[in-house]
C-alpha cells in the first residue's frame, strides 16, 4: 500500500487589517505574533502597529491580546510576541 500525501489540513491563524497580504495562513510550527506579521507581507503605511490585538477563542468566550509592535522595536516587553495558537486572529487597524 503506498499513501500519498495530497495536503495538509491542520490549524490555520488568520490575518486581517492594514497589511501586505491579509488572510489565512498555515500553522505549521510555533508562529510568533511577529512571525504572523511578516508572513502576511508586513504592516502597510497607515496601519495603527501600536494598536494590535490577537483575538483568541476558546471555551465558548473570545480575549483580545494587546501587541504594541513599537514595544518590540525598542526591545521592550518582548512578552507580548506570543506564540500563535490555531484559529487565533491578529487585528492589525
Amino acid at each position: 500500500i503506498t499513501v500519498i500525501l495530497q495536503g495538509a489540513t491542520g490549524s490555520k491563524f488568520y490575518v486581517i487589517g492594514k497589511v501586505g497580504r491579509p488572510g489565512e495562513f498555515a500553522l505549521l510550527g510555533p508562529t510568533s505574533v511577529l512571525q504572523a506579521l511578516s508572513i502576511a507581507g508586513g504592516t502597510t503605511t497607515f496601519a495603527d502597529y501600536n494598536n494590535i490585538k490577537i483575538i483568541r477563542s476558546g471555551n465558548g468566550k473570545s480575549d483580545a491580546i494587546d501587541f504594541k509592535y513599537g514595544d518590540i522595536e525598542e526591545g521592550e516587553k518582548l512578552s507580548q510576541n506570543i506564540m500563535l495558537q490555531g484559529g487565533d486572529v491578529v487585528v492589525v487597524p
